[in-house]
């Protein structure tokens, strides 16, 4: 044999060792343990009884202390099985990682089992169907192992009886030999301890060991007689069992009327359980109870688990804010959780939830707007402000954009030339161009954007009041127990829901509460717009109310910093209109006499302070018109008082007559909005205008029409150093068509729309017009005056009338460069202001006239006969060209000129005009082309 090839298994087998590598000594590591086999046929005497009971519990510990050793082995867990179903316990532990200490709690086979840990862990997901296999299979295995049991017994009972009779034999060779010590620890002959105390309790010990051997075959009969009860009780109450199985699977398929239905028939099941398994017992105290045994309970607790998952379910449902959510949906959810018995009100946290969350919306929208806003202001205030100078031809005015206002006409659709017509004005509405700078109209947007979310808010809160109402009035209520009734009519249980009216039953406090958050919403909604609508464009970045008015745009933060008047008539009413209709709405809803307070003061407000900024806007641009003056002739007009006369006029008085009847009727749709605002409920927060508010709105319109007049006034004075020229002849066409037909369209639109008397008061409005018109016109009859004193100077002088001798009397050149000078402003005139040509040919020729009169005094007596001729062909050369425009006081003052000149001798006057008659003859008809226009 070959010494050194060993295995290491025979080494181990042969030394009787554990390991080849002990760490302590041989014995400890000695895989024997005690040798019995030398007391196999030996007697029990005096001298080896006690070794031999020694060995016997020496044997017995470490037996015990191997068995678990092999218990806590993986290789000896591998072979263990589940009792229920025979499948290996191992894997499945490792499976579901269970840890090693805690593993020796599923086996069956060992002390540590624990059956609740086992059910719970390893058998949770299994139904009444798979529990029932497992019982009958357990009851086979228990069936098999205890007829291995019995073979077990007989085959070592006479094993047993032998070591029992030998245990009984060396106790009484003890009992007979010795007797005991006076005291504990005496010694016989021999030396040896005999003490039969001691020897008792090793004696004790050893029954003990052997009781802990059998102990695992008596809990095996105690479990199955157990398993056995456990098993009738499932059967006989299997549906009750199945519960858990049941409404998981209606879970699981979201089958939730049924789970309800399944839950109520539970209830029942339970409480009949209850009472007829429940056992009369003492409890800690003394006092006699009812105990419901364990498993009842935790199948109950199961079915409670399931249900409060649905139940949690439910409630998140139900406080999950949804715009869509539909009166049976939120009835539905309340009547389940009602009928899964919960502790908090369904109806008040439904409610409480929906008022938190219009608060937030409000909160959260002002604040998100608000931020944006800012921001669009910033921008506006950003872009270059074009300098606001008369020098430079541009139409703005601090930033504000003007050159739409070239364009109103395209706004409106008006085939009557007038725009007076409600339809026209709503055409702005629908116009697709814009009215403003794209940065202004982005403003715009945004605060539309922001109002429109506002609104929004306020009308999903006019709905949900309706369902607050229902709930307040109990009309829900009736419905949820019509609906219960009737449930519990089909599944066959007539008891009313009286335990429900704790919930269902609104008490006073409650419905206080109620009215409060509403209050509280409507309160909300008005801080922010009085925030909003009452700031300036300054505070508003501040967050909060103006506190001085100057009555500039600027006051107004709801304008866009730099917008123009045309704009805002836009862009206003879309803000304004749904405001009023919502809160109008909001007040009908009767939640409290407060809330119709704030609503009133809101809706009044808001007006008025619209109202303000559309007569702010309008009266600095219409300031400012004048830089859209462009100096061509836009409308050919029939003069009022001759029909066939017809005259030309700018662009000017149609903007603003447009623009007038615009603001007129934009601010009177905002005055009397209560006409297109139903009442409900006797309930009407938007009035008719007081007599203050519409007395503000006449004086707006006055001062509004004097700006037009100003504006006129600040083109007119640019050409106060030069006023004979187009643009003066153009002002006063306009200023006559103002006169006569703009404003008293104005006038006449606005007496409509506020049914107001001002066309006939005496407005000082045209005596101020008609002062303009007179100095205007006055300033260019001086400047011409003085050109035609100009030239009648320089060649009235160059002719010496002492000694003036003439061969051919023609027409003197002050005469006729005179002539030519009226002929060109007859020319000027007649194109764009026919209806000013007689005016200033009356007031040049008198004028010429009694220049000619002063001139020739000096002259009396002192004129050469020449000379006298010649004055003769002169005047009435010039009288003869006037012809038909020849005013009665010009002829008259010629006339006493030519009777100074021949020294009040009317004879000769007469004879001496006789005479030349073939002279002024013939230089009419040269020059009839040359003055034409006279004729």
């Amino acid at each position: 044999m070959d010494p050194f090839g060993a295995s290491e298994g025979s080494l181990l087998e042969f030394y009787h060792l554990k390991t080849l590598e002990p760490h302590t000594s041989w014995k400890n590591d000695s895989s024997v343990d005690i040798n019995l086999e030398k007391w196999q046929n030996a007697s029990p005497d005096a001298d080896n009884s006690y070794d031999i009971l020694k060995d016997l519990l020496n044997q017995q510990q470490k037996t015990y202390e191997k068995e678990v050793a092999q218990n806590m082995n993986e290789a000896a867990m591998s072979n263990v099985a589940d009792p229920l179903n025979n499948k290996m316990m191992l894997p499945l532990l490792n499976k579901l990682q269970i840890p090693q200490k805690e593993k020796l709690k599923y086996l069956v086979n060992t002390k540590r089992f624990n059956v609740k840990m086992f059910l719970k862990d390893i058998h949770n997901k299994d139904s009444f169907e798979d529990l029932t296999r497992s019982l009958d299979t357990l009851d086979k295995t228990l069936e098999r192992q205890s007829d291995e049991l019995k073979d077990l017994v007989q085959a070592n009972f006479t094993k047993y009886v032998r070591v029992k009779n030998r245990l009984d034999q060396i106790y009484g060779q003890f009992s007979m030999r010795y007797t005991s010590s006076p005291t504990p620890g005496s010694i016989d002959a021999n030396g040896d301890q005999l003490d039969v105390s001691q020897l008792g309790g090793r004696v004790d010990d050893a029954i003990r060991t052997t009781t802990l051997k059998l102990k695992p075959l008596l809990e095996t009969n105690r479990k199955m007689v157990n398993y056995q009860a456990t098993k009738n009780f499932i059967e006989e109450n299997r549906d009750y069992f199945n519960l858990t199985t049941k409404l998981k699977r209606c879970l699981d398929k979201k089958d939730y009327s049924n789970l309800v239905i399944e839950y109520s028939k539970a209830k029942e099941l339970h409480n009949q359980l209850v009472v007829s398994s429940a056992v009369k017992e003492k409890n800690e105290t003394g006092q006699v109870v009812n105990r419901v045994p364990k498993v009842v309970d935790k199948v109950w607790n199961e079915v409670e688990g399931v249900v409060e998952s649905y139940r949690q379910l439910t409630w998140k449902t139900l406080l999950s804010p949804d715009e869509e959510e539909s009166q049976q949906e939120f009835l539905n959810l309340i009547s389940k959780l009602l009928d899964l018995n919960v502790d908090k009100n369904p109806i008040m946290a439904w409610l409480a939830v929906h008022f938190n969350n219009f608060e937030k919306q409000l909160h959260e929208t002002s604040e998100q707007m608000f931020n944006k806003i800012l921001k669009g202001q910033e921008n506006i205030l950003r872009n270059k402000v074009e300098t606001d100078s008369d020098d430079h031809k541009t139409a703005s005015i601090k930033g504000v954009d003007l050159t739409y206002y070239l364009s109103i006409g395209q706004f409106f659709h008006d085939t009557n030339g007038r725009s007076n017509d409600e339809l026209a004005f709503r055409s702005l509405t629908a116009f697709q161009g814009l009215t403003d700078s794209p940065v202004i109209v982005e403003m715009w947007l945004l605060f539309l954007r922001y109002i429109n979310s506002l609104e929004r808010i306020s009308m999903k809160f006019v709905e949900f009041w309706e369902h607050v109402q229902n709930f307040l009035d109990g009309v829900y209520q009736t419905t949820l127990i019509n609906d219960k009734k009737k449930d519990n009519i089909l599944v066959g249980d007539l008891k009313t829901i009286d335990g429900h009216k704790q919930f269902l039953q609104l008490e006073k406090e409650q419905i206080i509460h109620l009215r409060n958050r509403g209050e509280n919403f409507v309160n909300t909604l008005a801080d922010k717009l009085t925030l909003f609508f009452m700031s300036s464009q300054e505070s508003l970045s501040n967050k909060v109310t103006i506190t001085k008015e100057s009555g500039s745009p600027q006051d107004y933060g709801f304008l866009p910093p730099r917008a123009n008047g045309l704009s805002c008539l836009r862009y206003l009413p879309k803000m304004v209109e749904p405001l009023l209709k919502s809160v109008t709405k909001l007040a009908q809803l009767g939640i409290s006499s407060r809330a119709l307070d704030i609503s009133r003061k809101l809706v009044s407000m808001i007006t008025d302070r619209s109202v303000a900024a559309i007569a702010s806007t309008k009266l600095r641009d219409i300031s400012n018109f004048y830089k859209l003056e462009d100096w061509k002739v836009y409308q050919t007009v029939n003069d009022a008082n001759n029909n066939e006369l017809e005259y030309g006029i700018t662009h000017f008085p149609e903007i603003v007559r447009i623009f007038q009847e615009y603001s007129i009727q934009i601010t009177r749709d905002l005055l009397f909005a209560f006409e297109k605002l139903p009442v409900l409920n006797g309930i009407s927060i938007v009035n008719y205008p007081s007599k203050r508010s519409l007395t503000a709105v006449e004086i707006q319109q006055l001062i509004s029409m004097e700006a037009v007049l100003e504006s006129v006034l600040k083109n007119a004075a640019k050409d106060k150093d030069n006023p004979r020229n187009s643009h003066t002849i153009l002002t006063l066409t306009n200023l006559q068509y103002i006169r006569e037909t703009t404003f008293p369209q104005i006038l006449q639109y606005f007496d409509e729309a506020f049914e107001w008397n001002l066309r006939e008061k005496k407005l000082e409005l045209f005596s101020l017009l008609a002062k303009m018109e007179s100095s205007i016109f006055g300033n260019y009859l001086s400047d011409l005056k003085i050109n035609i004193r100009d030239v009648l100077e320089k060649k009235y002088h160059e002719v010496s009338w002492a000694t003036y001798t003439s061969n051919s009397f023609r027409a003197n050149d002050y005469v006729i460069e005179v002539l030519m000078l009226l002929v060109t402003i007859h020319s000027e005139c007649f194109r764009i202001g026919p209806q000013l040509i007689e005016k200033v040919l009356r007031e040049t020729q008198i004028f010429i006239s009694k220049y000619l009169f002063e001139s020739f005094k000096p002259y009396v007596g002192n004129l050469s006969s020449d000379g006298l001729l010649q004055v003769t062909v002169d005047l009435q050369f010039f009288q003869r060209v006037l012809g038909r425009l020849l005013e009665r006081d010009t002829q008259v003052t010629i006339t006493a000129c030519l009777q100074n000149c021949f020294q009040n001798n009317t004879e000769r006057m007469q004879r001496c005009i006789k005479e030349t008659e073939p002279i002024v003859g013939s230089n009419l008809a040269r020059t009839s082309i040359q003055f034409a226009a006279f004729r």
